[in-house]
Parts: C-alpha cells; structure tokens; sequence
C-alpha cells in the first residue's frame, strides 16, 4: 500500500484514452505560471481590490517557498505512473501533453494543491465578486479539479494531494490571523510572512535554485508594489 491509498489506478481507469490531454490541460488551472498571471490580472484590473491583491501576491509566492521546503524536506518520490504513454501520441498531442502533464522532483505535497488552495481561497476570501458562498463554491470546485487532475495523471498520489489540500488551507488560516492584525499594512505582512519561509526553504534545499529564484522573486515583486503604492501616494497628495 503506498501513499495513493490504492486508489491512483482506479482513478486513472476513469479516464478515456482520448481525454489525457484534456486532463493535461487542465491541470494548468493549478500551475505556477496561470496562478501568477491570474493574480496579475487581478492586481491590474481590479482596482478596487488592489490592496488585497497585492496581499494575495505575497501570500502567492510565500506558498511557492512553502511547496519548496516542505518537498524538500519531505524528499518523497513521486508515483511514476503516467496517465498516457507518450509513444501513443502524436508529435503536437505529445509534446503539448509532456509540457502540461508530465512533472519530476519530488512528490510530496502537491504543489498544485496546495497553491490553488491558498491563490483561489484567497481570492475567494477577498475579493468582492458576487456574494461568499459562489466564490467559496468556485474555489473549492476549482481546487478539487486540479487535486483530481494531479492524481489522474500519475504524478501525486492521493495523499499528496490531500496534504497539499490541508497545508493550504492551513497556511491560509494563519496568514489571515497575522494580516489581520495589521489592518493599515496587510501587504508589508504578507511579503514579510514570504521573506521568512523564503528563508526556510533556502536552508530546507540547500539553495536550490527553484527556491533561490522564488526568494529574488519575492524581494523584487515587493519592491515593485512598495514603489507602486509610494506613486499613488504621491498623487493623492497632490490631489
């Protein structure tokens, strides 16, 4: 019995041949590059919602230091049983299915669990879109389909995923408890709560460079808001 419980066959039985890509592809609803770009667009759309943006940013990227301690810590392999094989494909189906449903390094927890739990709950618990129950509903239909996509297509087992899921959740819970008690300055606590696990993971790995590139990251995007926020300062002033 493995961390999957028994259950990764079954689940990978579920799904037809033909919709391996499909999976592939919506795994990426859960991936480092959407999640930042959603974030993004948030930020720079919403304005209303800006400050709470930027506070899911940090939060966003405290969660990438997060993934990056706890696998390293944890240094779990991941189940090595891949959903399609890739020789059944064709050249475009598997290139575009190696790109989105294949992954390496370790396993436990899913990242993509525990990121789309902590980015969309945090945006379901801070943003202002229709009332709190549908963005609650959103979220965890959201993070449910990634969960279920990470398993499906054999690079996490169940317990990955539901560790991810908890983590998250966690983490998030935490978090709101610390922003909260800086109501003026949630943004300053949550990129000092991404410097300090980005601190962890560097001593976790060993500098690697997923969590060196994470910790610059951090230093760089708060920077930029701080510089943002100053600016529009400045102009209300002069206003």
């Amino acid at each position: 019995m493995s961390r999957g419980i028994g259950v990764l066959p079954q689940i990978q039985e579920l799904v037809p041949e033909w919709a391996a890509l499909l999976v592939a592809l919506l795994t990426q609803l859960g991936d480092v590059w959407f999640l930042a770009l959603l974030v993004g667009v948030v930020y720079w759309l919403r304005p209303d919602d800006r400050e709470d943006a930027a506070v899911l940013v940090g939060l966003m990227l405290a969660g990438f230091s997060l993934v990056t301690a706890l696998k390293y810590a944890f240094a779990l392999p991941r189940p090595g049983q891949p959903l399609a094989e890739l020789e059944a494909l064709g050249p475009l189906a598997r290139s575009l299915y190696e790109a989105t449903g294949t992954a390496d390094g370790y396993g436990f927890p899913s990242g993509h669990a525990l990121l789309t739990t902590v980015v969309y709950g945090g945006l379901a618990w801070r943003l202002s879109i229709g009332t709190a129950r549908q963005r609650a509903a959103a979220a965890a239909t959201v993070v449910s389909l990634v969960s279920a996509s990470r398993i499906a297509l054999g690079v996490h087992y169940l317990v990955d995923v539901v560790a991810g899921v908890a983590v998250g959740l966690a983490f998030l819970i935490v978090a709101d408890r610390l922003t909260a008690r800086y109501p003026t300055d949630q943004q300053t606590v949550a990129f000092a709560i991404a410097v300090a696990v980005g601190v962890v993971a560097l001593a976790t790995s060993g500098a690697a460079i997923d969590a060196v590139l994470v910790f610059v990251a951090t230093l760089v995007v708060f920077g930029g808001l701080q510089f943002a926020r100053g600016g529009r300062d400045r102009s209300s002033a002069r206003g």
